[in-house]
């Protein structure tokens, strides 16, 4: 049983020193201060991370565990919409993957799984602000650059699709276009 627990935490210190670099990357965020047309430009060359292990292998729900594990960790809400932009990001670049190995319904269930922790980032965003909090412009930024390139990425990939990974990436995409929307409420 010991030996358990310290595989655990061993894993999830690991993983945590590995999700460490995206916080470098916010806080360069918060000290650029980018015009209009940057933001356009950034939007295009936004990068998404590298997603690791796909849904399809066998050893996935270690991950799951993991990331279920990191999420409850985290209090600080603003680092926990920064978590759940980074895993928006890292499922659509999984359903990416996926849809070009020719898994296409799998694909398109990660790419709204995706969207669906845009949703939460954008609640939890939404509550600080009601309650007189003010959101970090950098966090706006970045969750507007990744909604940005995941509506860019699901048009790409509406069109190289048909039947009923096309429906559900058409249902994805209007989830995004609303959340775009609602971004803006956030500033």
């Amino acid at each position: 049983m010991k030996k358990i627990v310290i595989s655990l935490l061993s894993f999830i210190v690991v993983s945590f020193m590995v999700t460490t670099p995206i916080k470098a990357q916010t806080d360069e965020a918060l000290l650029a201060t980018p015009t209009p047309l940057a933001t356009v430009s950034a939007v295009s060359e936004y990068q998404l991370p590298f997603p690791g292990m796909l849904p399809d292998h066998p050893l996935y729900f270690l991950k799951r565990v993991r990331d279920y594990i990191l999420e409850r960790l985290i209090s600080e809400p603003v680092r926990k919409a920064g978590f759940y932009i980074l895993q928006a990001d890292k499922r659509l670049q999984m359903g990416i993957q996926l849809i070009d190995n020719g898994k296409g319904l799998l694909g398109e269930q990660t790419i709204s799984k995706g969207t669906k922790y845009f949703v939460q980032a954008e609640t939890l965003l939404s509550q600080l602000k009601k309650d007189g909090t003010t959101v970090p412009s950098y966090i706006v930024e970045q969750m507007e650059k990744s909604l940005g390139k995941h509506k860019s990425v699901i048009e790409a990939l509406i069109e190289k699709t048909d039947g009923e990974v096309k429906q559900g990436l058409q249902g994805s995409l209007a989830l995004v276009e609303k959340l775009i929307t609602d971004v803006e409420g956030l500033k």
